[in-house]
């Protein structure tokens, strides 16, 4: 009988794909892949990067020859780019010590060519998706990054208050485009713009002369910007310079991931409706370069037409290559419960799905795209990643095509097949009496073998449901592999992730729909998808038990108003929305997910001053019937979380500890059954995704639903001393899905 410690030691060493490129110096039939991946290294409490390069011979193969070169850890490194014509790549290097040191390094053939000391020019590199762009320009003379602007060393404004961009961004407020001229290597950071807007994805314009980007407005006030596709933002074009800005989309509130194909002609972008819904059915867009001309490609799309109708683009930020040629592109998005390649005709706007659910069942990831080959990646809930490599073949007309798909490489590891392998996956939809919008990825343990289960770590004849929905809520569940899932899976659990209406990859009608309804109508579904399993008489129905973050944690509060489940695990859990509207950096949220109207060019004056919109937070909030819950409770929260404070854990803790004391007093008793504990993670946000949070709250999350739903005669596994140590502070309080 396996630990969660073990289970999630042999999980972990899995690596994950970040990133794939088919490098320049490929030839028709010889590919040279450079791949970029990250494994938890658990004994630093770390993630390592590394890259290594594949050499793949296609010829008129099916399945392609590949030659594996070893991995090579790339530790300090920010970002790194090959040029167009693979002569050059730069990297961005950020060293940590006594003084941080910032570099920006041009290699050519093989070796440091530049290394330049960029220290005291800025503050550090932006390289995540919403701001962060690393580019060369198509003649290779210059190279654009985004970075810290310096901070001000003048002691009459070192102290004055300086918004940020909130969750995951906290202390950067103010990037900045850096052009690098590598003829003379001059480093120049543009200056900030007078239009009270932050820049972010630069990319060059065709014939090298200015820079396009992405301009997130910041006025009135900043607003949390991560996984928050309704923000104000507009694209944009500059001087190498930094002279001559002008506006390329002026009657658009929401534009973002500018893509420029081939011959220059055309430029994509993604539109969402700016307010309301955080997550909503995106608009693919395109710019005639010639004209400036905005026009729509590919819809929002309200309800699909069939069953397994196309239901619209769910798409955070476009791939950096996408252009299978100048009037098609691949990229990958939300179709119901998976993740699916699809091609994009530009001119006509028709899509086409390229990973069928019969043939791909689990989810699909699009890392690269050129004119004659795709890389992918794929999982399922029970298969770890692997590189998928597909063969582009155009018909005739040369609009259609076709995509042949081969496994290049995989992530299988030996020691962690015996936590996948064993177990099944199903999705579960058509729940009698609810909407068609409501699904669940199903995994349930050692199926195939009856008497497995008796010698899992929670025993029985048949498994305990843990029933876990998603955060967001305008997000979703993917039928992907999930460490957290199989840990649980692998000590006896069946896991129903239960995408419910409001779920992305649905129809915009169906992320609407949950508007105003929270509380209730996603609360609601998780019940009856609950009955709806049991009722297949493949789980234990004594033995239901809850986990869930962020507002995945609100419906889990609520249904602890049902005395039957056996306990419960929130990880940075909304409880309270309306004492959390002055305290989130997206107060915003607590009014689009209650139907109430909220501007960002002109938000309310003042948090609440309505009595009616108070009650109306505080009526959806799971702190109305905190007292009504008895079953077994941990909350696990990260101290630096900006989306949902710590403070709503602890609140909705300490009214329960309250109650608690209460019905002590009342019945006069000295010592309780009552079971309501909390853990802190320092130095981690609302994701707890620092490797030492993640562990050690999984640790705490899985011990904790095995402890009270195992069956008497089972053993529990024991917490070690190291995880009690690491878990953070004691008597206080995963991973958890975000707003």
């Amino acid at each position: 009988m396996s630990t969660p410690q073990e289970i999630f030691k042999d999980l972990a060493a899995v690596p994950t794909y970040s990133d794939a490129v088919i490098l320049p110096n490929s030839t028709d039939s010889i590919l040279s892949i450079q791949v970029s991946l990250s494994q938890r290294d658990l004994e630093r409490d770390v993630r390592r990067k590394f890259t290594r390069t594949l050499v793949a011979s296609v010829g008129n193969k099916s399945i392609p020859l590949v030659i594996n070169s070893p991995s090579v850890d790339i530790g300090n490194a920010v970002a790194q780019l090959v040029s167009p014509s693979g002569q050059h790549s730069a990297v961005l290097r950020s060293i940590t010590g006594e003084k941080k040191k910032l570099f920006v390094e041009i290699w050519t053939e093989g070796s440091i060519s530049q290394l330049l000391d960029t220290t005291s020019l800025h503050d550090d590199f932006y390289a995540d998706s919403t701001f962060g762009g690393l580019q060369f320009s198509r003649d290779e003379t210059k190279l654009v990054y985004v970075a810290e602007r310096k901070k001000t060393e003048d002691v009459t404004e070192k102290f004055n208050f300086k918004p940020d961009w909130g969750e995951t961004f906290t202390g950067k407020r103010d990037p900045a485009l850096v052009v690098v001229n590598l003829d003379n290597f001059e480093v120049k950071v543009l200056d900030a713009f007078e239009s009270d807007m932050s820049p972010g994805q630069p990319i060059f314009s065709h014939d090298s002369k200015s820079i396009i980007f992405t301009g997130y407005h910041r006025s009135p006030q900043f607003f949390g910007i991560v996984y928050c596709q309704n923000r104000l933002t507009g694209l944009y074009q500059i001087n190498l310079d930094g002279t001559g800005l002008k506006t390329l989309t002026k009657d658009l509130k929401s534009a973002r991931s500018p893509r420029l194909n081939s011959d220059g002609s055309t430029l994509i972008f993604l539109s969402n409706v700016v307010n309301g819904p955080h997550a909503s059915c995106a608009r693919l867009c395109k710019i005639d370069t010639a004209s400036g001309q905005v026009s729509t490609v590919v819809d929002v799309v309200r309800t699909p037409n069939a069953e397994a109708g196309f239901p619209g683009l769910y798409v955070d930020q476009l791939p950096k290559e996408l252009w299978v040629s100048p009037t098609k592109i691949i990229i990958s998005t939300a179709w119901r419960s998976r993740r699916t390649a699809v091609s994009i005709d530009i001119e006509s706007g028709d899509v086409e799905e390229l990973t069928l659910s019969s043939s791909y069942p689990g989810s699909t990831t699009v890392l690269f795209v050129n004119s004659r080959w795709i890389l992918a990646t794929y999982s399922t809930p029970t298969e770890p990643w692997m590189l998928f490599l597909g063969q582009v073949d155009f018909e005739k007309n040369q609009r259609d095509l076709k995509v042949h798909f081969t496994v290049l490489e995989s992530t299988k590891v030996d020691k962690a097949k015996g936590f996948y392998q064993p177990h099944s996956w199903s999705i579960i939809n058509k729940i009698p009496g609810q909407l068609e919008s409501l699904e669940a990825i199903l995994l349930e343990p050692y199926k195939s073998n009856s008497n497995a289960q008796q010698s899992t770590a929670v025993s029985g004849t048949r498994p305990p449901l843990v029933i876990f929905p998603h955060g967001g809520p305008h997000s979703g569940f993917a039928a992907e592999f999930s460490i957290l899932n199989l840990v649980l899976v692998s000590l006896g659990f069946a896991v129903a992730n239960i995408n419910f209406t409001g779920s992305l990859g649905f129809g915009q009608d169906a992320v609407e729909t949950l508007v105003g309804r929270v509380g209730e109508l996603d609360v609601n579904e998780c019940q009856a998808l609950r009955d709806y399993i049991i009722s297949l008489g493949q789980v234990d129905p004594e033995r239901t038990c809850l986990t869930g973050g962020s507002h995945g944690g609100f419906i889990v509060c609520h249904l602890l108003a049902d005395p039957s489940y056996k306990a419960a695990v929130m990880r940075n859990p909304v409880t309270d929305i309306p004492s959390m509207s002055a305290v989130t950096d997206i107060a915003d949220w607590c009014y689009a997910v209650n139907g109430l109207a909220y501007d960002m060019e002109a938000p309310p004056t003042a948090t609440l001053s309505d009595t009616e919109v108070f009650k109306r937070m505080r009526a959806s909030s799971p702190m109305e019937h905190v007292e009504k819950v008895v079953a077994p409770t941990l909350m696990l929260l990260g101290s630096g979380d900006r989306r949902v404070p710590p403070s709503q854990g602890v609140s909705w803790w300490q009214a329960r500890q309250n109650k608690i004391k209460q019905d002590q007093q009342k019945n006069g008793e000295s010592v309780t059954k009552a079971v309501n504990k909390i853990q802190v993670f320092d130095g981690t946000g609302h994701a707890l995704d620092s490797v030492e949070a993640e562990r050690h709250s999984l640790y705490a999350l899985a011990s904790f639903l095995v402890e009270h739903t195992r069956v008497e005669h089972a053993v529990a596994p024991q917490m070690t001393t190291e995880t009690d140590a690491g878990a953070g502070r004691q008597g206080e309080g995963g991973r958890g899905a975000f707003i």
